[in-house]
Parts: C-alpha cells; sequence; structure tokens
C-alpha cells in the first residue's frame, strides 16, 4: 500500500487491468489485506487478485475463510488467498507466539478448506460458501515450506530468490506434488520481483541497496540471501541491524547481490532480468514497484508503462 490513499490505490488497480496486466498482488503492511482485495474486486472486471500476503497470525483461519468467500464472490472466481507466516519480529513486537511455523500453516490451511467446502461450524451454524473455489497460495522462502507447498497449496509465492534458488523451489514443491498423488502442474509458480528502474545505474543500485536492507535485517530473508550465497553479506547487514546502523545495514547489500534478487537499472536492463525468471520456470513474475527519486504512485505508473510492452 506503501501509504497511498484508498481511492488512489483502486484507481492503479483500474489502471494494472487497462495495461493489459494479468493480477494485482496486494501486500499487507500497514494494511489489512483482505479489504483492499475485496476493494480491488469491486473495482476491477478482469484481473486476478491475490494476496500476497495474508499473515495467519493476525486471522483466526474460519474467519479468514468467511472473508475469502466474500472476495471470492466479489471477484468471481479471480481470488487467489496466499498464506503466510510474516516474520518473528513483527510478530513477537505484537506479543503473539509463533510455534512451529509450518505446523500452523498447515493447520490453518485445513481449516480454511473445510470452512470454505461447509463442512465447519461455530455455534451451530454454518459459514457461507463460495460460488467458485478458493485457490490457496504459500509464501514459502524455506525449502521445507515448499515441499509442504507441494503436499498441500495450490501455488507458491516467492520473493527475494535469485533465479538458481527459485528453480530449487519449484522442484521440491513439484516434487512433494508427486510424492502426494498430486501433478506436478497443480502447483503454480509466482515469484515477487523488486524492481528499482532508473536510466541512472548508480541511482539505481543506491536505492536498491536502501530498499532491500530491510529485508536482509529480517531472519527468514536473511537466512535465504546466505543460502544463495551472500553468506558474508547477510552476516555483516544483521549485525548493522542489531547495532541499528541504517547506513552499514545498506552498504551490506552489495551490487551483486541486490541484481540476485531484483530488477535493477534502465527499463533494458530489469526486462532482460525478468527473461532470465521466466526461462528459470517463473509461470507469473510479479512486479514490486520501488520508487526511486519519485512518490510511489508516480513509480508504479512509470513501471506499468516499461513492462505493459511484455503484455
Amino acid at each position: 500500500m506503501s501509504g497511498i490513499a484508498h481511492d488512489e490505490f483502486t484507481q492503479i488497480a483500474r489502471e494494472i487491468e487497462d495495461a493489459g496486466f494479468s493480477g494485482v498482488y496486494i501486500p499487507e503492511a500497514n494494511n489489512d489485506v483482505m479489504i483492499c482485495a475485496y476493494a480491488v474486486a469491486k473495482a476491477t472486471k478482469r484481473v486476478t487478485i491475490a494476496t500476497w500476503i495474508a499473515n495467519i497470525y493476525l486471522r483466526d483461519p474460519m474467519l479468514c475463510a468467511a472473508s475469502a468467500e466474500m472476495v471470492q464472490d466479489a471477484a468471481d472466481g479471480r481470488f487467489i488467498l496466499g498464506l503466510g507466516v510474516s516474520h518473528r519480529p513483527a510478530l513477537e513486537a505484537r506479543g503473539i507466539e509463533l510455534g512451529n511455523l509450518r505446523d500452523r500453516l498447515r493447520h490453518d490451511t485445513l481449516v480454511i478448506r473445510k470452512t470454505l467446502a461447509g463442512e465447519a461450524t461455530i455455534f451451530g451454524m454454518k459459514f457461507r460458501q463460495p460460488k467458485k473455489p478458493v485457490p490457496i497460495y504459500y509464501a514459502a522462502l524455506a525449502l521445507e515450506t515448499a515441499r509442504l507447498a507441494g503436499e498441500l497449496s495450490d501455488g507458491l509465492m516467492l520473493y527475494l530468490c535469485p533465479p538458481e534458488r527459485m528453480r530449487k523451489s519449484i522442484d521440491v514443491a513439484r516434487e512433494a506434488a508427486k510424492k502426494h498423488g498430486r501433478k506436478p502442474g497443480d502447483v503454480a509458480m509466482t515469484v515477487g520481483l523488486p524492481v528499482f528502474m532508473h536510466n541512472d545505474l548508480k541511482t539505481a543500485y543506491a536505492a536498491a541497496q536502501r530498499g532491500l536492507a530491510f529485508y536482509a535485517a529480517l531472519p527468514f530473508y536473511n537466512r535465504l540471501l546466505a543460502r544463495s550465497g551472500f553468506e558474508s553479506a547477510a552476516r555483516t547487514a544483521m549485525e548493522a541491524a542489531a547495532r541499528g546502523d541504517t547506513a552499514a545495514m545498506a552498504a551490506a547489500v552489495s551490487e551483486p547481490m541486490a541484481d540476485a534478487v531484483a530488477l535493477v537499472g534502465p527499463e533494458s536492463r530489469c526486462i532482460e532480468r525478468l527473461e532470465q525468471y521466466r526461462k528459470q520456470g517463473a509461470e507469473v513474475p510479479i512486479i514490486v514497484p520501488n520508487a526511486v527519486n519519485e512518490d510511489y504512485p508516480a513509480c508504479v505508473r512509470r513501471l506499468l508503462k516499461a513492462f505493459a510492452k511484455l503484455n
């Protein structure tokens, strides 16, 4: 959401649809992603709408299912429920105990599916069933979660993955799908790609270092970056975060690291990198705008113009 007004948010969703893109994938930070998804469903007619992602620790699974039913009916079958576990620091700051993350994800998925199938009740009352099924995708940073996705989910939502790491996650999920009697193609593959587009490569790198430093200081992403070949940089970023040294956090994000997990630089360079993800199996690349010396709505509209050429 990046702090933009709700009416501008829905207007941008309409512009995304008009530009020919296939979907609107809505993050959750300082917003309620289910309400945002409902607003986009009412404002659009064609695009896929997905929560990217809904934090399971903030939602009772039965109520999450009830919200998903409402959004799916408003979207006439265009809605995807993306689920994830958020981040330990953010949840512990709220006093939430995480327990075993994958056990919780498995539990909530089963309850949500049961509720959407009309098999769950509360005080003897059943929940409404959506007119069309609600696909469930998983945010999967760890290979273990990708494996669980292959067993239970309809798709992966990857982020901050080099193409090679993304391919490994895809292979793990599809192997798990086969093991559980499913077709590998039953699990769709999406990947979020942060974009720092600017004609001056140095300016783009500086914005990428600032923008990616936040993720490098989160334990889940820090481990992902370390396992993706940037162990020293990940350790330096975490040490800087512990000191509260934001400049050192940004400096720890090297140019090779930025290039490995994001699209950085002029338009042609970003599009070339996007194609590498597609070649490695990304069925739905999700463009994640990051403002470079501009406001966020202007950044989104500039990227819409740039990437619409690929539709």
